[in-house]
């Protein structure tokens, strides 16, 4: 490797401003390495091309073993694993309030008739 990436934000413009340097070379603030964030139009590209290749295609299993031997092990912190389970929460519980919905609707047709 020749080169890195690094970016900053430009403080006139605003702009995001991306430069090669050498591979050995620190440029220090306010450089940050890589790219930097996408802009919101970038990112809607990205996503819509990644799901236009990848979405729905047949996957190998040795593609799937690979998927599951890179997850396999992996360790949350406590913090995530609250979080994680509040959302599951949520999405039960919206289930849940779903489910009656529908069935106070079907409950309310058959009692009409």
């Amino acid at each position: 490797m020749k080169h890195r990436r690094w970016h900053h934000i430009d403080a006139t413009t605003g702009k995001k401003v991306i430069r090669n340097f050498g591979a050995d070379v620190d440029p220090g603030a306010p450089w940050q390495p890589g790219t930097g964030p996408h802009s919101p139009e970038a990112m809607a590209k990205i996503v819509y091309n990644n799901r236009k290749h990848f979405k729905n295609k047949p996957k190998s299993e040795e593609q799937r073993q690979k998927m599951r031997d890179a997850k396999l092990g992996k360790k949350f912190t406590p913090e995530h694993c609250e979080k994680l389970s509040a959302r599951w929460e949520e999405k039960r519980v919206a289930t849940k309030e779903r489910n009656q919905e529908a069935m106070q609707i079907a409950m309310s047709m058959v009692n009409a008739d």
